[in-house]
């Protein structure tokens, strides 16, 4: 929204200074407490809910503080009531365990301590150090769930990936879900070979994509929540990789009221899933918005579903080239109202306009 005007903030102060020390020592015995014993997420009493979606943060144990600056610009900018980080959320750097615990702590803890609900999806880099550190992406779903205020959900059994799940959103006045929020594994890459056949490394066919059993999931928890509370319940679907529909929309965006910008190539998985032909069909998934191509951040109306990227927020990762390097580096915001949820707003804050980078 190109008239929304945009605090300017102080420097964030250490994160130790504000108290995010005292929720550092919180025993990892809350791992095993369930999200689902935790407050619901809610509508604000003026019918409003935001959100706010990071992606690629993309760094380790030493997170680039341009990047912890821009978290605590957001959050304290936007007030959030929910946050998602969208994949590449850790890369390569760390050596051990502890450097992977102390990576996650650097970038989920602006978020913690502002009390704000929040969760992750996996990306294709997340598990980049795990052949030196031993830690998968459950090994890390189960830390990230061990911290107050996530609401990352145990993965579920026979569905492909880590850590698929849905959660609601009630209304202001009563607990009847207004708004879904779908969360995705949409993997890393695909194996070397298929049917005995290898496949090209040509950049964009060798990521992995949604499988049927993720869908067939999807579906039939659709199918239930509409059954229960007898409506469709309108949603936002996040994962990190996008779909083939996000590079068909961009070849056909004068048709689709397609904004913003497309900087490099989009790079989905290799093969075309049916995930958004099952979305159609169901029609209560209104947006789906993803990351992993740092320098798009285009959004538009295809046949109905809002498609879109966030640019990344991590500092420490590629940008564009040359002295515009950091000029996309930001958040995407949404913001949607109790009455309509469905029509829902969405546009990106970026690190420059908070006097960062």
């Amino acid at each position: 929204m190109t008239d929304r005007r945009f605090r300017r903030l102080a420097a964030p102060a250490p994160l130790l200074v504000r108290g995010w020390s005292l929720l550092l020592a919180i025993p990892l015995l809350l791992s095993a407490c369930s999200t689902d014993a935790r407050p619901p997420l809610r509508f604000r009493p003026d019918g409003t809910f935001t959100m706010v979606q990071f992606a690629d943060i993309q760094d380790d144990q030493e997170l680039d503080p341009r990047t912890a600056a821009l978290l605590e610009a957001v959050l304290d900018d936007i007030q959030p009531d929910f946050v998602v980080f969208t994949g590449d959320n850790v890369r390569a750097g760390p050596e051990t365990p502890d450097d992977v615990r102390q990576a996650i702590r650097a970038f989920v803890g602006p978020v913690e301590e502002r009390g704000i609900a929040w969760a992750v999806t996996f990306g294709n880099h997340d598990e980049d150090h795990t052949p030196k550190t031993g830690w998968d992406k459950e090994a890390m779903l189960a830390y990230y769930r061990s911290f107050p205020h996530n609401r990352n959900q145990p993965s579920i059994p026979g569905v492909h990936g880590t850590g698929n799940m849905v959660l609601t959103v009630a209304g202001s006045r009563s607990g009847a879900p207004v708004l879904a929020v779908w969360l995705l594994d949409s993997g890393r890459y695909v194996p070397d070979t298929l049917a005995g056949q290898a496949l090209r490394d040509d950049g964009l066919r060798t990521y992995d994509w949604i499988r049927p059993s993720q869908i067939a999931w999807y579906v039939r928890t659709s199918e239930g929540l509409e059954q229960r509370w007898g409506r469709p319940v309108p949603g936002l679907m996040f994962f990190h990789i996008p779909l083939w529909e996000f590079h068909l929309m961009w070849e056909n965006r004068h048709n689709h009221a397609v904004v913003g910008e497309k900087n490099e190539e989009v790079a989905p998985g290799a093969f075309n899933s049916g995930l958004f032909a099952a979305v159609l069909e169901r029609g209560d998934v209104v947006g789906i918005f993803v990351g992993h191509d740092h320098v798009n951040d285009y959004v538009g109306d295809y046949f109905g579903v809002r498609l879109g990227y966030a640019a990344n927020a991590g500092f420490g990762t590629y940008g564009l080239e040359g002295e515009e390097r950091d000029r996309m580096r930001g958040a995407r915001v949404f913001r949607f109202r109790e009455e309509n949820p469905r029509a829902f707003e969405t546009w990106m804050v970026w690190a420059r306009d908070y006097g960062i980078g």
